[in-house]
């Protein structure tokens, strides 16, 4: 059964594979065919869109070092002869229905993670560098304002980032379980937990109006997740990237297009203000 209509980048489909007695979630990625153009592939492990990343990740066992959050077990990677690559995933049940608190406990989640990944620099190859530049590259965002975020968000301590920590993309009863690491590499402390709601408000996974209440929620989850693992840096370097840095990513959205964009658009302009105090 397939899973989604809709294949970005290096997908060449998703479908979940059933036997009488188990179920699998088959993944096939490959470099060639078409391909949306603010959604692109690449031949070269160093670029922010390379092509099999996810495979590599799964391959590593990177993943095994994420403390409170875990991806899916991988049941096999496999090269194909027609150049494709198919992974094979652990079948896992969607999310609950997505509170204010059930950010919030996510958001916790992923900062106990994104703090042990801190303290111990990633330098695999493959693991995407400057993917935020790139993907607003790609969306003709440029100017000096948007190269001054970009610069302090370099200075912020880097983690593995997922870089689409979308609420569709935390799977499981107990929403422990992150599937879609094809752009995961280095950024900025705040950037994940920022796309969890600005994403999350975008693509309607909870009602517009918790915007606020969920923001706040998810920054005191997630500063409470770094402070527990024993980060002790700067406060105020991860909140900029945390609200400037998603205004940033998220400036493309234009209003008028449906009213979960406007609410992400208002959102947003009010996290900008705020990320005008600690600049």
């Amino acid at each position: 059964m397939a899973l989604e209509e809709r294949i970005p980048a290096a997908s060449v489909g998703l479908w979940r594979v059933r036997t009488q007695s188990d179920s699998a979630v088959l993944k096939v990625i490959a470099l060639g065919g078409k391909h949306h153009p603010r959604w692109p592939v690449a031949a070269d492990e160093s670029h922010p869109y390379y092509w099999r990343r996810e495979a590599c990740v799964y391959e590593s066992g990177l993943l095994d070092r994420l403390v409170d959050l875990h991806a899916p077990e991988c049941r096999g990677v496999f090269e194909r002869t027609d150049g494709s690559v198919a992974v094979w995933l652990e079948d896992v049940p969607e999310a609950r229905a997505w509170t204010v608190e059930a950010l919030g406990a996510v958001a916790e989640r992923l900062g106990r993670a994104q703090a042990g990944l801190a303290a111990d620099p990633l330098d695999e190859r493959w693991l995407s560098r400057g993917w935020l530049r790139e993907y607003l590259g790609i969306r003709d965002i440029e100017g000096p304002e948007v190269e001054a975020v970009l610069a302090r968000l370099e200075k912020v301590p880097q983690t593995l980032c997922h870089h689409d920590f979308h609420p569709a993309n935390v799977l499981g009863d107990d929403s422990s379980v992150v599937i879609d690491w094809a752009y995961c590499g280095l950024g900025a402390l705040g950037l994940d937990a920022g796309v969890l709601v600005a994403d999350g408000i975008a693509d309607e996974a909870f009602a517009p109006e918790l915007a606020d209440a969920a923001g706040d929620e998810v920054w005191r989850g997630y500063v409470a997740g770094l402070r527990s693992a024993g980060w002790q840096g700067r406060e105020e370097d991860v909140r900029y990237a945390y609200l400037r840095g998603t205004a940033l990513r998220l400036s493309w959205m234009p209003l008028g297009v449906k009213p979960a964009w406007d609410a992400t658009h208002a959102l947003l302009e009010r996290w900008v203000e705020q990320a005008r105090e600690l600049a």
